[in-house]
């Protein structure tokens, strides 16, 4: 190759050089658009439950030309979340190819978040119409809540002592020891016995406490492990606890009692009409209502007596009259029924009566034993009264005479 040839090559590979770096001169004048989004800051961090908080926003160019026609909204906010500005923003233009921007959003999450995750979504647009730019962002919030804790802080029965048939009124203290507000409260009793099983309590603030009330009828002896369930609302949602109570039931305790049996007459002959009352006696610690007695006899008459109420410690006679219309001996079977708070109960039990036969000699022959023992104890009365009254006489006489003899000295 010549000395012509060499430097021609050389001339040429300079011009190639030269126009390449014109090349890439005139395309960064031209340059590029791009710009983006950026989470600066979420204030503070973790929100709670109806607290404001903010969220900034950086609007960053990262391209060689001046980002033009910016617009940036918010798009779609959780139902927990409310925005207090503006969802969308818009700037004509950036000042200086190397400038930021600084969007400050204003929120608050509402009386009623739920504690999670929330996402935020957001749009950023810019450029000329016919080469528009769109990029979407997701912003998580995290919001943070309490829980609540409502527990069983006391047992109180009404009797205190519980026997086999009493009605008794249960009262459990609830006591909220989270430090969430616990709502919609609802105590359940998982118990066998006749009554009530759910009690209603509604709202228990933090440190609060209200008394769920229960009723229900002891009808078995025993000591049982009663479940209880608390179900209830937090921060968190849906919640709900079991905790077990321990109730012991006595051995039955009679309530009605017969107090006394009284047949007028006292040894009724066939024919005669007979009067008979047996007074019941309230021996609990509990009123009860609508006392029956039901008196089941083979004669013609009444059969059934009404007391109705009994205080505690109160009795109240069952009168029926009947014609005694067979003679015999006869054991009549009693059943006496009363109400409480959950329906009707009962208790059975029986008299013994004797009719005897009319003009009777053996019913004579009681009939004068029994006359000669009360005038027998006539006598020995009187006579226990004359002896007394004879010693008293003695003694005021011998006094008498003591102290006249007493004078004369």
């Amino acid at each position: 190759m010549g000395l012509n040839t060499k430097l021609l090559c050389l001339l040429l590979l300079v011009f190639l050089i030269l126009l390449a770096g014109t090349s890439a001169v005139q395309a960064g004048a031209s340059g590029d658009e791009c710009l983006t989004a950026v989470v600066e800051d979420i204030s503070p961090s973790s929100v709670g439950i109806d607290e404001e908080f903010t969220i900034g926003i950086s609007l960053e160019n990262c391209g060689t030309r001046v980002p033009e026609n910016i617009t940036f909204e918010i798009t779609s906010v959780p139902p927990d979340i409310i925005v207090t500005e503006d969802l969308a923003a818009y700037i004509p233009t950036f000042i200086y190819r190397d400038s930021r921007r600084q969007l400050i959003y204003h929120m608050r999450t509402t009386p009623d978040a739920k504690p999670g995750s929330h996402i935020i979504k957001m749009r950023l647009a810019y450029g000329n119409q016919g080469v528009q730019q769109i990029t979407y962002y997701n912003v998580e919030v995290f919001v943070i809540g309490e829980h609540a804790e409502p527990r069983i802080s006391s047992v109180k029965t009404n009797p205190e002592y519980i026997y086999e048939g009493d009605t008794v009124d249960l009262n459990l203290g609830i006591e909220n020891l989270g430090k969430g507000i616990a709502k919609s409260v609802v105590v359940n009793l998982n118990h066998d016995f006749k009554g009530i099983k759910s009690s209603t309590i509604g709202t228990l603030d933090i440190n609060a406490s209200q008394t769920a009330l229960f009723k229900f009828k002891a009808n078995k002896s025993g000591t049982f492990d009663i479940p209880v369930v608390v179900e209830y609302e937090d921060d968190y949602g849906k919640q709900k606890d079991e905790y077990d109570i321990k109730i012991t039931v006595l051995d039955k305790k009679g309530s009605l009692n017969i107090a006394s049996v009284k047949i007028n007459p006292v040894l009724p002959q066939q024919g005669d009409t007979v009067e008979l009352t047996m007074r019941i006696e309230n021996t609990g610690e509990n009123t009860i209502s609508s006392i029956r007695v039901y008196y089941d006899h083979p004669f013609k008459g009444l059969k059934e007596s009404y007391i109705g109420t009994l205080d505690p410690n109160e009795d109240g006679p069952a009168v029926i009259t009947f014609i005694a219309d067979q003679a015999g001996e006869y054991d009549v079977p009693v059943t006496i029924t009363y109400s409480d708070d959950f329906g009707e109960e009962q208790i059975k039990t029986g008299i013994n009566l004797i009719v005897m036969e009319k003009n009777s000699g053996v019913g004579t022959a009681i009939m004068i034993l029994i006359i000669l023992a009360v005038i027998g104890g006539l006598i020995y009365y009187n006579y226990k009264t004359v002896k007394s009254k004879d010693a008293v006489i003695r003694q005021l006489m011998e006094g008498g005479s003591n102290s006249a003899n007493n004078k004369k000295e």
